[in-house]
């Protein structure tokens, strides 16, 4: 007789490695996509406002190491702050269009890999574990990776189209 697996969502269960999968893997599918692009492609904007795919790498970076901060807070902490960010100030700061694009994929490859090591270790109730986001209300953790991995998933279409929309 096979053992009863409970579902992913439930606190205390063993299935949040399939989250810290798609997490990992998600560096390598951005770097696949953009890797052998030209220079005049990396930085193409398509239109006044667009992003270019140095722009939005930058920014995938940014919320990178948001995230984990966020999470290292929530792991570390009963019910901490999570502030919001100026994800447009920060973009402003660090201007993307001139740092290399293999820079800006080698640090957010960094930060990833160590905000994939520490779900990797978290233990499989602690997944439920909440903080208080300023915009979301009380969140979770899980609900926090599943919205990170919503996001990065939005952001690698967008770099898929601008790559069709490049000179």
């Amino acid at each position: 007789m096979g053992a009863f697996t409970y579902p992913r969502s439930e606190p205390g269960s063993s299935g949040h490695q399939d989250l810290v999968e798609r997490l990992h893997t998600f560096t390598s599918e951005l770097q696949r996509e953009v890797g052998d692009l030209p220079e005049s492609a990396r930085s193409h904007r398509p239109g006044e406002g667009d992003w270019s795919i140095k722009e939005v790498c930058g920014h995938l970076g940014d919320h990178a190491r948001f995230l984990h901060q966020r999470l290292f807070r929530m792991i570390k902490q009963e019910e901490p702050r999570l502030p919001a960010w100026d994800q447009m100030e920060e973009w402003q700061k660090r201007d993307p269009q001139s740092v290399s694009l293999n820079d800006l994929l080698d640090e957010l490859v960094t930060q990833r890999a160590e905000t994939v090591d520490m779900l990797a270790d978290l233990v499989h109730w602690n997944w439920a574990r909440t903080g208080r986001h300023q915009e979301r209300g009380r969140i979770s953790i899980r609900q926090l990776v599943d919205f990170a991995i919503e996001h990065d998933e939005a952001h690698l279409d967008q770099v898929r189209a601008l790559k069709a929309t490049a000179p």
